[in-house]
């Protein structure tokens, strides 16, 4: 095999860790972000629960002032039970009484269910205030993991790049300039391997010519389908057995 197919060869393994490395990093960042986004719907979810709460709480006093009403016309009606003339007038009140007293009953009933609502709210409201601090204790984990890992890759990208400039250098531009822009291109994969007479980048089969020119090993031989250069690792033949290929 010619040497500038090899140092393409290099070149394009280098650039397809490089591209491993910049996928990891995006996914990294991700990983950070829905972190930060578990702790910003945990803190939506208690403020709502929160709001609902003292909504509910609002409601009570409302029942309690209610309550309150019911037993000063309750008062006030009995009083006036010493005061009517007749029996007529004096059922009537009765009547009222009674009705007071079953709305009162009624409050009672309703105060007591949603003061065991409440506590059951205050119940909720701290759990989810610890879920909360839970939430923001493993984001602050994960950012610490995620940040060590970028800078990580940070610097991996970095000796690479450097390596890859340097790799550069040493291949003429015949070789470099198809092979960069096929880099360029969407998926940045400007090389394929041939394997079993198929392209292993678009999996389509490469014509028996192809293939031999491709074993010659001096020039460029790109797929006919997806526009790659392709190429044979030298220790892998034609079929795919390792360590059967020819050696150059």
């Amino acid at each position: 095999m010619q040497e500038e197919i090899r140092q393409l060869i290099a070149l394009h393994k280098l650039d397809q860790t490089l591209s491993k490395l910049k996928v990891s990093k995006a996914e990294l960042s991700q990983k950070a972000s829905q972190a930060d986004q578990a702790v910003q719907d945990a803190k939506q979810h208690a403020e709502s629960r929160s709001s609902e709460a003292q909504s509910f709480r609002a409601a009570l006093d409302s029942r309690e002032t209610d309550l309150q009403s019911v037993e000063e016309q309750i008062k006030k009606l009995s009083g006036q039970l010493n005061l009517v003339k007749t029996n007529k007038e004096y059922a009537a009140l009765q009547h009222e009484i009674m009705g007071a007293k079953a709305n009162k009953s009624k409050l009672e009933d309703d105060i007591l269910q949603m003061m065991d609502q409440i506590d059951k709210d205050k119940a909720e409201l701290k759990e989810l205030a610890q879920r909360t601090q839970e939430a923001e204790a493993e984001s602050s984990r994960q950012k610490e993991a995620v940040s060590a890992a970028l800078a990580d890759a940070d610097a991996r990208i970095e000796r690479l790049e450097s390596e890859r400039e340097d790799l550069k250098e040493k291949i003429p531009k015949k070789f470099l300039s198809p092979y960069e822009r096929l880099h360029r291109r969407g998926d940045g994969n400007a090389m394929a391997r041939c394997q079993n007479f198929i392209c292993g980048a678009c999996r389509m089969s490469l014509t028996a010519n192809t293939v031999n020119l491709l074993m010659a090993g001096n020039k460029l031989i790109y797929c006919h389908s997806c526009g790659r250069i392709l190429y044979i690792p030298e220790d892998e033949d034609i079929h795919g057995g390792i360590g059967a290929g020819r050696k150059a």
